[in-house]
């Protein structure tokens, strides 16, 4: 039993420390992630375009 404790509080320590991490240090979000314009290609980039 106080094994399984053991494990259910190091599971919420380290659940809650890579929260805290991706949330706050590493800004890891969707806005932070997104490509900018100048970094997608719309057009000429399959493979129909390599005849071309």
């Amino acid at each position: 039993m106080k094994a399984m404790l053991l494990a259910f509080a190091a599971t919420a320590v380290i659940t809650v420390g890579a929260w805290y991490t991706l949330t706050h240090i590493v800004d890891w979000s969707a806005a932070d992630r997104a490509a900018s314009g100048e970094a997608v290609r719309l057009g000429g980039s399959g493979p129909d375009d390599e005849d071309e």
